[in-house]
């Protein structure tokens, strides 16, 4: 197992928090894209399956980064990133192929911005989390 160390697995309230706040995002984007983008190639039934089944691992990811970097076990920081990041990117990726060709300009705008903004707001919030004075041995 990657970076083992006390309690590693253990999530707290607030990291069972986050993770339930990531399903309840994914769920409200899928009924934001099915009146959205479901007119230019984008099932909304397969973009839910892709947002709600890549939610655990993005959400968990996150958690794990930071504990692992706090205790600076690179290469268990290096994989949960990855594991994150590749969660984090996987709606888009699928709205990206599905919809590509079909939709306005405007449309990739706003989704360029949307993961623009959220993927910078996650990065920040890891890191603050990472840098917190507070070595936790319990996932947020």
């Amino acid at each position: 197992m990657v970076g083992v160390m006390p309690n590693q697995d253990r999530v707290g309230l607030l990291g069972k928090a986050w993770i339930v706040g990531v399903f309840a995002y994914a769920v409200v984007r899928a009924l934001i894209v099915w009146p959205t983008l479901g007119d230019y190639g984008v099932n909304p039934w397969a973009f839910l399956v892709i947002d709600v089944g890549t939610a655990w691992p993005y959400a968990y990811g996150q958690l794990r980064v930071v504990n692992e970097a706090r205790a600076k076990n690179w290469g268990g920081t290096q994989l949960w990133a990855l594991i994150a990041l590749l969660s984090f990117v996987a709606p888009y990726a699928y709205i990206a192929g599905a919809g590509s060709g079909e939709m306005p300009l405007l449309a990739w705008i706003v989704i360029g911005l949307l993961m623009v903004f959220f993927g910078l707001a996650s990065l920040v919030r890891v890191l603050k989390q990472i840098r917190s004075p507070e070595a936790q041995h319990e996932l947020a």
